[in-house]
């Protein structure tokens, strides 16, 4: 991404910041996921 001027608006840091979240989810149920996948019971 390229901008124009060196500020970024709100709705970009907030989306932003979404999306951080959502990756952070993901990568913690993946992470369960292969504990899980490793360690059959």
């Amino acid at each position: 991404m390229k901008y124009f001027n060196k500020t970024r608006t709100i709705e970009q840091k907030i989306t932003d910041r979404e999306i951080l979240k959502h990756l952070k989810l993901q990568s913690d149920l993946l992470s369960e996921i292969l504990k899980v996948l490793k360690n059959p019971n």
